[in-house]
């Protein structure tokens, strides 16, 4: 057993990261945005072990959940905590999330990427036969993957990943608002540099009860309307 090992094991203090140790890029959103979430100890290790061990493959950046799973590391740490159908449980919890994609093997395992526009891209070629699986894998008849609204489509390309509560957000928006309002105020929230979904909620309030020209105008003597302003009562 190396000294890592051992250490772990002993649960002895960890001693530091090396000097040029190979650094494992996250996206900043998963601190602000999706770990506030998170409350299962078992989904935060198996996520951010994902986060590791897909985007360490290089290309394509996707791995069998099996494989995942039978990851040394992982496989330790699960040992005496469920093993690999925790791990599965813990991928399966990310996927839900949104923070993972992932497509139903023929065998019952899954191919699982990370979930930005080249990892979605990825899966779909895949599914599409347009590149091979990794290991030969065989894609399981799925139903129809609902089709993405153009306001989702609006806020992954101007604000950034859409978390379960931004899709709910944005479903119970497009119930209320026409569709073009909502990609609308997330331009606008965007060219204003301010990339929340707050923000776009707060300019589509401002035009229901004040009115799109006022908004378009710039409001009063052309000074920025602030969509804020319509969300502070005034007596």
């Amino acid at each position: 057993m190396t000294d890592a090992r051992r250490d772990a094991a002993s649960g002895d203090p960890f001693e530091g990261f090396r000097a040029g140790a190979r650094a494992t890029t996250i996206p900043s959103q998963f601190f602000t945005e999706v770990l506030p979430g998170i409350v299962s100890v078992e989904e935060l290790r198996v996520t951010l072990y994902a986060l590791y061990a897909i985007t360490r493959t290089g290309s394509p950046p996707v791995m069998r959940a099996s494989a995942i799973a039978a990851e040394e590391p992982l496989a330790r740490a699960f040992a005496h905590h469920g093993g690999a159908a925790a791990v599965r449980a813990g991928l399966d919890a990310a996927v839900a999330r949104g923070v993972l994609r992932a497509l139903v093997l023929d065998d019952g395992d899954l191919l699982v990427v990370v979930n930005t526009d080249a990892g979605r891209r990825l899966l779909t070629r895949i599914e599409a036969g347009a590149e091979p699986a990794p290991g030969g894998a065989v894609m399981r008849p799925s139903e129809p993957t609902p089709a993405v609204s153009r306001p989702a489509q609006m806020y992954e390309q101007e604000i950034g990943l859409l978390t379960p509560a931004v899709t709910a957000a944005l479903a119970e928006a497009e119930a209320k608002y026409p569709p073009a309002w909502i990609v609308d105020a997330i331009r606008l929230a965007a060219v204003r540099n301010a990339r929340s979904w707050r923000y776009a909620e707060a300019i589509l309030h401002r035009w229901e009860t004040e009115g799109r020209d006022d908004e378009s105008a710039g409001g009063p003597a052309g000074r920025p309307a602030n969509p804020f302003d319509a969300l502070i009562h005034r007596d």
